[in-house]
């Protein structure tokens, strides 16, 4: 007996099925294709993006090494960028650049005080080669040499009684005296001490301002010492909120300020040894007063010593400064033997900004006593400063100081002239705002 199959409409119906499971699979394994390829599309466009704007940020890196290429010459803003150098022309751009993943150009809008950087970064994307650009803008702002009284690399030590440390302000008569010297009257409370990476030694110390280290700084206050506004009278300790572990300063090398000058001799004029008038003065070697020689400055002088500095503290050896004008001391090389200082006293008409000394390299020791007042500042940070003779008499400092390290003996006072954040002397620029456009 024979069986007989229907067939046809059932098949028909299988391959129907058939045919739809497998259109649905292709066009899911079409949608997910498109979507990888949209994805991956999207990935390099943010990509891209992120690359424009790192570009864009190269040329602002450009900029600032550009306008910060000079540093330890005079140390104005005006003479701390080689504007026409390194193929930025003389209005200072465009500069552009191109790298293994784009371009950029740069320009720089020489502002007063600081100058602006305007950078722009250009990429494509690698698979639509549309072409991304973004553009980044950020102004500047001086970095003032003295922003603290004390700024060192290492340790700081105040060894015996009687050292005090405070602040004025010589462009404020009422924080100042009528001339823009200190006056204990309106003193204020802007002292600062900063230690990079060493040890801040407070033993009986009157530190009015705070105490700033570096995250792996540490300290001590002694007994009778104590770290605060004027007010705070509490021996032994810090006032609450006035020491912070967040100090951050680059101790940037002074350069050879030029090479040649006039000479410096002998001219015996009345009371005065040496007379110096407006320019550049050149010692190649050793400098000394001594048997009450006195250096007379009476124009705006620079003078480059590349061997020691000795004033004889005994035989009243000093420098004196006239009405008006002022003298920048460079001391040193930057590189080979060492070299001391020895200051004892500065005479000033003027305030601390009159009298600037610079240390070079080489320079690694600086010595201050004899019982005086040193109007001024100090710029050496590979020096070991010590100051104070530990006598009766109070010495007093007043400006403020970098250096590689610094001691302080007894009967010492130290004022710190907030004029010079403003006014003094800058080794650079910083950004102090950054706007994408």
């Amino acid at each position: 007996m024979k069986i007989l199959q229907k067939r046809g409409k059932n098949e028909g119906s299988a391959l129907l099925v058939a045919l739809a499971v497998v259109t649905i699979i292709g066009i899911g394994l079409a949608s997910y294709l498109m979507l990888a390829r949209s994805q991956h599309t999207l990935v390099a466009e943010s990509q891209a993006w992120n690359t424009a704007l790192t570009l864009a940020e190269a040329g602002i890196e450009e900029g600032l090494a550009q306008v910060n290429v000079v540093f330890g010459t005079n140390y104005l803003p005006s003479a701390t960028t080689n504007w026409g150098g390194g193929g930025w022309s003389t209005v200072y751009g465009p500069r552009t650049s191109t790298m293994s993943n784009g371009s950029y150009g740069a320009i720089i809008i020489r502002g007063t005080p600081a100058p602006t950087i305007i950078s722009t970064g250009y990429t494509v994307v690698p698979l639509s080669s549309q072409p991304i650009q973004r553009t980044v803008m950020v102004t500047t702002t001086n970095i003032p040499m003295f922003g603290q009284a004390m700024a060192v690399q290492l340790d700081i030590t105040t060894k015996g009684n009687d050292i005090m440390i405070d602040s004025y302000d010589s462009s404020d008569s009422t924080h100042s005296t009528t001339n823009g010297l200190y006056d204990p009257a309106t003193h204020k409370a802007g002292g600062d001490i900063c230690s990079l990476g060493g040890f801040v030694n407070i033993q009986n110390a009157n530190i009015y301002g705070k105490l700033r280290t570096g995250p792996n700084g540490n300290y001590s206050v002694g007994a009778n010492g104590l770290v605060g506004d004027l007010t705070w009278t509490t021996l032994g300790a810090i006032e609450p909120g006035w020491y912070f572990n967040d100090f951050n300063y680059v101790f940037k090398d002074v350069q050879a300020p030029f090479t040649s000058g006039f000479t410096v001799i002998p001219v015996n004029v009345g009371t005065n040894t040496y007379m110096l008038g407006t320019g550049d003065y050149y010692v190649n070697g050793d400098l000394v007063l001594n048997n009450g020689e006195t250096l007379w400055v009476g124009g705006n002088a620079r003078v480059y010593v590349t061997g020691n500095v000795n004033m004889k503290s005994q035989n009243n050896c000093f420098i004196s400064i006239a009405p008006g004008a002022s003298l920048m001391l460079y001391v040193g090389t930057e590189s080979g033997s060492a070299v001391t200082t020895t200051l004892t006293q500065v005479n000033t008409a003027g305030n601390a900004g009159s009298f600037q000394y610079y240390g070079l390299a080489s320079n690694t020791s600086i010595t201050w006593g004899g019982n005086y007042t040193y109007v001024g500042t100090v710029y050496a940070p590979e020096a070991s400063f010590t100051a104070g003779g530990g006598g009766s008499t109070i010495m007093d400092f007043q400006g403020a100081c970098v250096v590689n390290d610094l001691t302080l003996n007894g009967h010492f006072n130290f004022h710190f002239d907030e004029n010079l954040i403003r006014n003094g002397p800058v080794t650079g620029y910083a950004v102090t705002s950054w706007t994408e456009l």
